[in-house]
């Protein structure tokens, strides 16, 4: 799982932030190693490095920007 950023969701991420990422592609059927999944992890991992550290506010981030 990687991001543009060079920066990985993976085993050593901060446990919040790879939780919030696997559900997430779980919920809307992301791959993870996809691009989608690239693009998912560019997202939670800046919005992470920027204060939003819960599973759920992450979670609730890519909710409010997610349409289907």
């Amino acid at each position: 799982m990687t991001s543009i950023y060079d920066t990985p969701i993976d085993a050593t991420s901060a446990p919040s932030l790879l939780d919030a990422f696997i559900e997430v592609c779980a919920q809307h059927g992301i791959s993870p190693d996809g691009d989608d999944g690239s693009d998912l992890a560019t997202v939670l991992s800046h919005a992470f490095d920027r204060g939003i550290t819960s599973k759920d506010g992450l979670i609730a981030l890519v909710l409010n920007l997610v349409t289907e």
